[in-house]
């Protein structure tokens, strides 16, 4: 998608301009090749201050590691990232610093934001289809183990 002629021209433009205007572009790629690769890298790197990258134990192999220098991270920075806990840990990289961060989501937090996989999918259909959307939620937090949500959606609270 980057490297579509329209796309990456509009997703320049906005790079450019919304940053002047106190406003965000927010993207996330699996993969830094998907950026480093595309014709609009120079303007990604340049114009987002604020990088995030998850961990990933093949970031110290010298054609990836090759990639996060490209991002302006250091040997060191990048040992960071190849160490850092799966699903948990992050690093976050500004101009004013670079932190290792955990990110530390409760089991609401979880069962909400961490159900992205082909089993979770089908979990999702199945108490949709159970359910229906209006009793969706405290369903979802029952079949992902989290009664106590449940139960006080049930009785009318906020998790």
């Amino acid at each position: 998608m980057l490297d579509d002629g329209d796309f990456a021209g509009q997703l320049r433009k906005w790079l450019k301009t919304l940053r002047k205007k106190n406003a965000s572009v927010i993207f996330a790629t699996q993969s830094l090749s998907d950026i480093a690769n595309s014709r609009i890298a120079p303007a990604v790197v340049e114009s987002c201050p604020t990088r995030i990258f998850l961990p990933n134990e093949r970031a110290i192999e010298p054609q990836i590691m090759a990639l996060y220098r490209d991002f302006g991270l250091n040997d060191r920075q990048i040992a960071i990232i190849a160490r850092a806990a799966s699903k948990r840990e992050y690093y976050c990289q500004t101009q004013r610093g670079n932190r290792l961060f955990e990110l530390g989501l409760g089991p609401v937090a979880l069962a909400l934001c961490a159900a992205s996989g082909k089993d979770d999918h089908r979990l999702i259909d199945a108490v949709l289809a159970e359910h229906g959307r209006d009793g969706f939620l405290p369903a979802w937090f029952e079949a992902r183990g989290v009664m106590w949500a449940a139960d006080l959606l049930r009785e009318g609270g906020v998790p």
